[in-house]
């Protein structure tokens, strides 16, 4: 009788302890189903702070721009010759950088955020 309570006890204290490790390793691993989800609710996140940082990146381009073309004609005014040529560069060159920044951005923030959302498994 003891042997028989034993052994039943036995049994339910192994399947305890399996159970709740079967079910820690589903929760730190999910499956592709719960990772769909997970990163279908994060993406709209991630895209949002992506197109952030390239609208904070095209501004500080376009500042940058700005205040170069400010020094250009500070400098032209005091007669700087290099400043005059600087002063017809560089607004164009600033100008062009200011939007390629925009759009490179803007065309890398669905990848970027697809990437954060769904990242690839290490093996």
């Amino acid at each position: 009788m003891k042997k028989g309570l034993f052994l039943v006890l036995a049994a339910i204290l192994v399947c305890s302890i399996t159970i709740g490790s079967a079910q820690a390793a589903e929760q730190q691993e999910p499956n592709a189903f719960v990772k769909f989800w997970r990163g279908l609710f994060h993406w709209p996140v991630n895209a949002a702070k992506n197109s952030a940082d390239v609208v904070i990146d095209t501004t500080k381009q376009g500042v940058n721009t700005i205040a170069q073309e400010g020094k250009d004609v500070g400098g032209t005014l005091t007669g700087s010759g290099d400043a005059a040529k600087d002063l017809i560069v560089n607004p164009v060159k600033g100008t062009g950088e200011t939007v390629k920044t925009g759009v490179v951005g803007t065309a890398e923030m669905p990848g970027k955020s697809t990437e954060e959302s769904w990242p690839a498994e290490e093996k």
